[in-house]
């Protein structure tokens, strides 16, 4: 890991540098526009892959294996999403890197809080990780890395219904279970369990910084009669576009002429073509 951090800081321009994991071998259009932002805003970008050979990737993206941080192979049983949830918390312990989902538009360069902290509130009472950094001093990380790395863990924040039906699954299965029966566990939900009990939630930033469009409104991103911008502030850096909420036929084509994604596209110079 110090090498891809030592390479991101003599290329980042004095801004964090920036990192995601990809779950498969093929990058949709979308995936590539996240990460093209964030290139675009000076950010130095890698994405970790856990297929053997790593995706095609826009320009500027550097590649590296994914057990070079964590190996999912340690943990079966979970999904992509989850994958990503014991992976983001691994490398917030073991690098300086910034954690970005590659569903998430970088609109203007990242800033670091005070303490070297960076998360973000979402719709509703959760706080979210689609962009995360938390210091390594952190109560909450040292929490949550220690469930995340034991699968017989369940974790104190699990539904009350849910907990008879983990506790009876074979003890190295039932965190993967509970993650199965409730997918955000290690993700928002966790995040937001343990912040709040260590009293870190003070750090989490107000949705319109990082998350600033509720998921079920995801339509107007491909509105091109607008209706996005209205939820940004001067302060907003990411578009976090939760993309396992959006409707499929959206992800098929190139977006709509006028779109939120399609001018975004033209700003940042990204083509559609081949993506």
């Amino acid at each position: 890991m110090t090498g891809a951090v030592q390479q991101a800081e003599l290329t980042a321009a004095g801004l964090p540098a920036v990192a995601s994991l990809w779950v498969g071998e093929k990058l949709r259009w979308l995936d590539k526009l996240a990460l093209a932002s964030f290139v675009h805003r000076g950010h130095a970008v890698t994405l970790f892959h856990t297929a053997p050979k790593p995706p095609t990737v826009p320009e500027g993206v550097v590649t590296r294996p994914a057990a070079e941080v964590f190996d999912p192979e340690g943990m079966p049983g979970f999904a992509p999403a989850q994958t990503a949830d014991l992976f983001r918390l691994h490398l917030m312990r073991d690098s300086d890197l910034v954690w970005v989902d590659s569903d998430a538009l970088c609109l203007r360069p990242l800033t670091l809080q005070p303490g070297g902290w960076l998360v973000g509130r979402e719709d509703g009472t959760c706080i979210n990780n689609a962009v995360l950094r938390m210091p390594k001093s952190s109560a909450a990380l040292a929490e949550l890395i220690g469930v995340a790395t034991d699968p017989a863990q369940v974790p104190d924040w699990l539904p009350p219904e849910h907990r008879a039906e983990v506790m009876a699954a074979v003890p190295s299965e039932r965190l993967a279970i509970a993650c199965l029966l409730v997918p955000n566990l290690m993700g928002p939900r966790g995040l937001t369990a343990m912040l709040t009990k260590h009293g870190e939630h003070i750090h989490a930033l107000p949705m319109r910084v990082l998350n600033p469009l509720p998921w079920s409104m995801g339509d107007a991103w491909f509105n091109p009669q607008g209706g996005v911008t209205g939820w940004f502030g001067p302060d907003t850096m990411v578009a976090h576009l939760y993309a396992s909420r959006l409707r499929k036929i959206h992800l098929r084509g190139r977006p709509r002429a006028h779109s939120f994604l399609a001018d975004f596209a033209a700003e940042i110079g990204f083509s559609f073509a081949g993506a």
